[in-house]
């Protein structure tokens, strides 16, 4: 595949949010009732095979491990105050660019190495129904959150593609996160999210590095989202995105073009002990490569027993198709179907097979379809 489609696997790794750790977190660390300093470690692993297409056949083990400190402010007697700040290290290993050929990334915790800051934020209550956060923020903890969706290995299931794919390095998810100010306003069942996040990811030198900047000095990133609850547990999101700065057409006979998307997601209980939920979103094709995307799935069993299928789709445009491959054609789309079970064995440990299909890896039709399986590994600890 070509350097460039190198550069879209990159920033197409999902976010993995904190609750995608809830089935291994100690019940003190969910715990938000009392006040207190929340002490929490955290390390989740894949190890992956493909054993039937791809690039070729082969292992690979990922890793993240996080470290985080979380203070509600009436411990040290700031009512209204909330302090978080998470240190992320990652282990290396580019298996979906060298083994599988996928350009959605099978699994949500494949990263370059590096350890960093990834968040660290302050938030205040400015009244009742709303909150303002500022510093290094993690957008899919506030944005594009797939609840269900977080049970899966997938990148896609965290934080769609079509986003995920924005920007020089990404937008601020895992692993390089920017320095934002969001503002949350919450009215009955309806809750409204507005972010300011810097443009760039990381450092502009090298995305590894985390960079300290005030919001939009790189350029800035907008998100606005509207979040309707329905029942108890159910929600409709709807949310746009759009960077300041423009960016150079896939195309490069067209002028530089803004990049901006939006999305749409429904879920909630299907009964019977099921979730699902379905999300689609779409971006400018000019000068991103995935035009179109619809994932989706559902998840069965209680918290501490959970199986689930999930399916993602991204189909490219017509200026990503032409260049991503040279000399030819891609596929239209990617489809990565996946299976897992997630089972809590004790207290802060997670054991969950997986098996994921994806056909049209890469959008390269010289790819064979790949046939990945293998297991991931969570543990959790918390102290309060």
């Amino acid at each position: 595949m070509s350097a460039m489609s190198r550069k879209w696997r990159t920033v197409l790794t999902g976010a993995v949010p904190l609750m995608a750790v809830a089935l291994a977190t100690p019940a003190c660390a969910q715990d938000v009732e009392e006040p207190g300093i929340v002490l929490g470690a955290s390390y989740i692993t894949d190890i992956l095979t493909v054993a039937d297409g791809g690039v070729r056949r082969g292992t690979a083990w990922l890793g993240r491990a996080d470290l985080t400190v979380a203070i509600d402010g009436r411990a040290i007697g700031l009512d209204g105050i909330a302090v978080f700040a998470d240190l992320l290290a990652t282990q290396p290993t580019d298996f979906s660019g060298r083994i599988v050929g996928d350009g959605q990334t099978v699994s949500n915790v494949q990263a370059d190495s590096a350890i960093r800051p990834f968040e660290a934020w302050i938030e205040a209550q400015a009244s009742e129904a709303t909150a303002v956060k500022a510093g290094l923020i993690d957008l899919n903890t506030e944005f594009d959150i797939q609840s269900t969706g977080a049970l899966f290995l997938h990148s896609s299931h965290g934080i769609g593609p079509d986003f995920s794919q924005s920007g020089a390095n990404g937008p601020s998810i895992f692993p390089s996160s920017s320095t934002a100010i969001v503002v949350r306003h919450t009215r009955g069942k309806v809750r409204l999210r507005a972010g300011l996040f810097d443009g760039i990811a990381g450092s502009v030198a090298d995305p590894r590095r985390s960079a300290i900047r005030f919001p939009g000095s790189r350029g800035a990133l907008l998100v606005a989202e509207i979040e309707h609850r329905i029942g108890r547990s159910g929600e409709v999101q709807l949310g746009a995105w759009r960077y300041t700065d423009r960016f150079d057409a896939l195309d490069p006979t067209r002028p530089r073009v803004v990049s901006q998307g939006a999305y749409a997601l429904i879920e909630g209980p299907l009964g019977r002990g099921i979730d699902g939920w379905v999300r689609v979103g779409v971006a400018d094709d000019r000068t991103n490569p995935i035009g179109l995307y619809l994932g989706g799935g559902i998840a069965h069993g209680p918290p501490h027993s959970r199986i689930g299928v999930a399916v993602a789709h991204a189909r490219l445009g017509m200026p990503a198709r032409r260049s991503l491959i040279d000399g030819h054609v891609a596929d239209r789309a990617e489809t990565a179907l996946e299976l897992t079970w997630a089972r809590r064995v004790v207290e802060g440990v997670v054991v969950q097979p997986a098996v994921q299909y994806v056909i049209n890896p890469g959008w390269n039709p010289a790819t064979l379809n790949a046939l990945v399986i293998g297991a991931r590994l969570r543990f959790a600890l918390a102290i309060d």
